[in-house]
């Protein structure tokens, strides 16, 4: 049994097979029955009512005068259209197969009553001999039955009805159920941390997807933690021959030189620390903690005012929201030295939009055109098109990574023309813990 079940019965073609047969014999069953019900409705009526009826007629005929009989069997035609008597000039002969409701006439009828079977007659027509010598003869017509059953067509609507609905049934427990597991596990997949693995069950063609998508799972997790940790042990080493390089710069005569060599150094650091930091946001890194966002914002335009950069802050002076501090404050932080980088003033806004709150990054830059909207929030794309870098040129990750802390905090990040001229980087985070 286990083979068979192994090999056939766990199988969706296997399932539908057997749902099939089971719709057939289920056909089959109502078919049967339907039959044999009519069967025995049209028998009963045959062998009950109508020969009831015949004695009960045939009494009444005999007990009237011969002169009144003519209008009384009009009146019985008009009153019983399924019973047809009249009547006759002689008894016919004995027939020698007799039938067998000829004895449950006679017994029914009573004394002084004869009943044959005309010979050849069809329908089967029964003679009466009343005890005044009269002859009657009627017709055992049965009444018509209910409407058969076994016709094509009612097979054929009864199969596919059948058939539809035990599909129809069987797919939404053994199909959806699952498609539905996959789609939500897909959706919901992170590295932010561990996540139950979706349930093996169903059908060996859906237990085997699920068996697939686990594994896969499993690999994208273990590839994404293993290139976090080479290039971590990468910017980890950098660090010592960019320290080792800095301090020889210092015994370099020619200050020209000595300051070139130094900001290519510091470039080197920068993209060591922004390719780790892109690939650590969006992981947990830190629990979320309830943060005072107003003073968060205001602490970061502080910080590049003191650089001597014009940034201010404008919104509430307190609101406090559920957050990763370090993520946010980076994210932020990023947005705003782009803003430095390419404008004269920055301003830093937080507001709320409904049931969400909104950061706004606002500079008198360039901006960006609409086409290129969309291509700036990928890695490594940045504004300027030339292929060289200076010291104002960025690595194309400051809103890569912001994008990336803002949808690990189930927000946005967006990007808006300024009027009249300018950029607004938009982060919208949900607004639930915030007060």
């Amino acid at each position: 049994m286990s083979f068979a079940r192994s090999l056939f019965l766990n199988r969706i073609s296997g399932q539908m097979a057997i749902l099939i047969l089971v719709s057939l014999l289920a056909i089959h069953v109502v078919i049967a029955a339907g039959i044999f019900i009519s069967h025995r409705w049209d028998t009963s009526r045959e062998q009950d009512e109508n020969p009831a009826e015949i004695v009960s007629l045939a009494r009444l005929v005999a007990a009237a005068a011969p002169a009144e009989r003519a209008p009384l069997l009009a009146q019985i035609a008009r009153a019983f259209p399924h019973v047809e008597m009249r009547t006759a000039a002689a008894m016919p002969p004995p027939n020698a197969n007799e039938d067998p409701r000829l004895h449950f006439f006679e017994l029914r009828l009573g004394p002084g009553f004869q009943v044959a079977m005309l010979p050849a007659a069809a329908p089967p027509t029964l003679a009466i001999r009343m005890p005044d010598g009269g002859t009657l003869t009627a017709r055992l017509l049965p009444q018509p039955g209910p409407p058969p059953l076994a016709g094509p067509i009612s097979i054929t609507i009864l199969f596919i009805v059948i058939s539809v609905t035990l599909l129809g049934i069987w797919a939404t427990r053994a199909l959806r159920t699952p498609l539905s597991g996959f789609a939500k596990a897909a959706e919901g997949f992170n590295l932010d941390g561990e996540v139950a693995e979706l349930p093996e069950r169903g059908p060996e063609e859906v237990r085997a997807v699920a068996r697939a998508f686990n594994r896969m799972r499993d690999r994208v997790r273990k590839l994404v933690d293993d290139r976090t940790r080479m290039l971590a042990a990468m910017g980890h080493d950098f660090r010592t021959p960019i320290t080792r390089l800095r301090l020889r710069s210092e015994f370099i005569a020619d200050e020209e030189l000595r300051g070139q060599i130094l900001r290519d150094l510091d470039q080197m650091m920068t993209m060591s620390d922004g390719a780790l930091s892109f690939l650590r946001d969006g992981q947990a890194r830190e629990d979320a903690t309830a943060i005072d966002l107003a003073t968060s914002l205001q602490t970061i335009c502080d910080q590049f005012s003191d650089l001597g950069h014009a940034v201010t802050y404008r919104g509430p002076d307190h609101v406090t929201h559920v957050a990763r501090p370090g993520d946010l404050h980076r994210a932020v932080a990023n947005l705003v030295d782009n803003a430095v980088r390419y404008g004269s003033n920055t301003e830093v806004l937080l507001s709320r939009d409904g049931a969400a709150l909104r950061i706004e990054v606002e500079d008198d830059g360039p901006g960006i055109p609409d086409a290129r909207k969309t291509a700036m929030l990928e890695a490594f794309v940045r504004g300027d098109e030339a292929r060289t870098m200076d010291h104002r040129a960025g690595f194309g990750l400051g809103f890569s990574i912001a994008r990336a802390v803002a949808q690990s905090h189930g927000g946005t990040l967006t990007l808006h023309d300024r009027v009249p001229h300018g950029l607004i980087a938009r982060i919208t985070l949900p607004a639930a813990g915030a007060h």
